[in-house]
């Protein structure tokens, strides 16, 4: 049930949407040098393209996405907003969060974020909001301008049996693609007066991600535990709560790629050129319309046990704009004779062609689940498949965690699946790729152990992967099938440290791959924010005086293939070793924040050089200041 007396709620909705979880709003000046870049609530150390608003992959080997998502929109899953990753409010009066940041360069556009946040009651129990978010990198290097519009709609409405929250979002990301600098090695002296006269390999290329999803989940009580009071003023329940929970989602993703080739002479990006007209334009999309319906028994918040039953059906369907060879016309020849014969000759040529493939995927799952409330806390829960695309493909999770000291949470979590690769893994032709496969599902099993406490601060996890069936992308960019098994070691450390005004809040990440040469991962990357805060004028003002490091060790990271969208094994060069060092003052004046940055300040001096790659080809943005405003209005 909602608190109406709080003057704002805040929580996300867990357990397949069938429960809140209480998250806090975050008005601090810490960590605003770095949100600017919506990524970054999503992971620490990313390989990027170098601009805001461009594809990125993930460092952490954990947090990729899964091989059932969309294939060419990996690379934009962090900035996505989705239903699962939405703030549910409930507030007593209106709540408005208006921010702005910018980047500066001498003779150079800035990058830009402009986001506005609404949201108010309509009653006690129902609340709507809106979500709006522009994103835009002007050139710095040639052929290099992105822009990103994100905008959701999200409402609630929850109140003694019934309850309904619903989301409506639109994500949708530009790009004019460069393929990279041509010349690394000239790059890393420093040849050129100025970082933007370096050549890059696409002049012309354009790509659009798009992703726009309607979400809606609805709960019904159909019995609910009955509450008493004695005459003595005790209050006691009984009896169990029995509901009925329904989801919609509907849902499409679609990637376009855009290009002019040289016949003569095709890029070295490229491998292949399927067409014989110089514009290229390729087209992939997947549309999914999913429904899910829930018989819950229980209520984690007050039972020892709840449980969950589930049947889903997903009626999903992929196109992709492929070439098609056909007869075309070539010339007459007229063959002397008696009588006179011609002779008409053709060619093959491929002209574009929209191809459609469709499934009905049905499911059952299951969810068992131990109390919020006491020192022990369990989740299982697991899906499998019983036709469609994805059949006999499934997966369990499991969480174990033991509270200590009413501050600390111990405990272990796992999953194990089987998953079959993403349609278009296996099946897919355009303008530069064509593959036809028939790849097994990738098995994976997983582990982890983690001690996490946000009062003290501290997230520390210790997880293993064990992959079998693995598919990675080659040099050339392509689908491979790994013969051999894969195990993956990560730690992952959190502490943020305070003595007096001083502040450092670290992260670490440490990982081992037994196939290095299929997965490629840093052995260590670390992320350190460290500043001095201060409270001025009777608290009226507070202030963060610091610097931000950002560190990765150095190893074969990716290379990404502009028409694809999809990062992949390169071998040309290590990346990594460069420290990131940002300097910034940040400060809050009553629902007012605003920060200051000196960005990538090492950048030349000594061995670091101009080596501010994170993945290959696409250097990062060069010495900038930064500026943002953040500017809340609640009272």
């Amino acid at each position: 049930m909602i608190d109406t007396t709080r003057k704002i709620n805040t929580w996300m909705l867990k357990h397949n949407y069938t429960r809140f979880e209480e998250v806090l709003l975050d008005t601090n000046t810490h960590q605003l040098e770095r949100d600017y870049n919506p990524i970054h609530k999503e992971g620490f150390s990313y390989e990027s393209t170098g601009i805001l608003a461009h594809a990125v992959n993930h460092v952490d080997f954990m947090l990729r996405p899964d091989p059932s998502t969309f294939l060419f929109g990996r690379a934009w899953d962090p900035y996505l907003k989705t239903p699962e990753r939405t703030i549910f409010f409930n507030t007593k009066t209106p709540f408005t969060a208006l921010s702005y940041s910018t980047n500066l360069f001498i003779n150079k556009a800035p990058e830009e974020n402009i986001a506005v946040l609404h949201t108010q009651n309509a009653s006690p129990y129902t609340n709507f909001g809106i979500d709006f978010n522009i994103l835009a990198g002007k050139p710095f290097y040639t052929n290099q301008e992105t822009r990103a519009t994100r905008v959701g709609l999200f409402g609630s409405h929850a109140k003694n049996r019934y309850s309904i929250f619903g989301t409506f979002y639109y994500n949708n990301f530009n790009a004019s693609e460069n393929g990279g600098i041509t010349e690394v090695d000239s790059f890393l002296l420093g040849t050129k007066d100025d970082w933007w006269l370096y050549e890059v390999n696409l002049e012309a290329a354009k790509s659009q991600y798009r992703n726009w999803s309607f979400f809606t989940t609805q709960k019904y009580n159909l019995v609910e535990r009955q509450t008493s009071t004695d005459s003595l003023g005790n209050t006691s329940s009984h009896g169990k709560t029995l509901s009925l929970s329904h989801q919609l989602l509907i849902k499409r993703q679609i990637k376009a790629y855009h290009d002019v080739v040289d016949l003569d002479s095709i890029s070295p990006v490229y491998s292949n050129y399927y067409y014989e007209s110089p514009i290229a334009f390729d087209s992939a999309s997947e549309d999914k319309i999913s429904n899910v319906l829930q018989v819950i028994l229980g209520d984690p918040d007050y039972d020892k046990i709840s449980a969950r039953i589930q049947a889903g059906h997903e009626f999903r369907r992929f196109g992709m704009l492929s070439p098609v060879p056909k007869k075309v016309f070539s010339h007459l020849d007229a063959i002397p004779g008696d009588p006179p014969e011609v002779d008409f000759v053709f060619r093959d040529s491929a002209v574009a062609g929209f191809n459609n493939a469709y499934y009905n995927d049905l499911y059952l799952g299951f969810h068992l689940a131990g109390p919020t409330t006491g020192i022990w806390d369990w989740v299982i829960d697991g899906k499998y498949y019983l036709l469609g695309y994805n059949q006999n493909d499934f997966n369990l999770h499991a969480t174990f965690s033991r509270e200590l000291g009413g501050k600390t949470d111990l405990g272990l979590r796992g999953s194990f699946e089987s998953m079959r690769p993403h349609y278009f893994t296996n099946h897919y032709s355009s303008s530069f790729f064509e593959w036809d496969h028939d790849f097994p599902s990738t098995l994976r099993i997983k582990g982890e152990a983690f001690i996490l406490s946000d009062e003290l601060e501290t997230d520390i996890r210790l997880g293993a992967a064990y992959i079998s069936n693995y598919i990675y992308w080659d040099q050339d960019a392509m689908p491979q099938l790994y013969d051999q098994d894969i195990l993956v070691l990560s730690a992952h450390l959190a502490k943020h440290f305070k003595f007096s005004g001083f502040n450092s809040d670290t992260r670490l990440l440490v990982q081992y791959t037994t196939a290095d040469e299929v997965l490629s991962l840093p052995i260590a990357s670390v992320y350190t924010s460290n500043y001095w805060k201060q409270s001025l004028f009777k608290g009226a003002l507070v202030a963060d005086l610091g610097f931000d490091l950002n560190y990765t060790t150095k190893y074969r990271a990716s290379a990404y293939m502009p028409a694809t969208g999809i990062f992949h094994l390169q071998e040309e060069a290590d990346v990594g070793g460069y420290p990131f060092l940002n300097v910034f003052l940040s400060f809050r004046v009553k629902t007012v924040r605003m920060v200051f940055s000196y960005n990538n300040v090492l950048l030349g001096l000594g061995p670091v050089g101009n080596n501010f790659f994170t993945s290959y080809s696409y250097p990062m943005k060069p010495r900038n200041f930064r500026l943002g405003l953040v500017w809340y209005f609640y009272d």
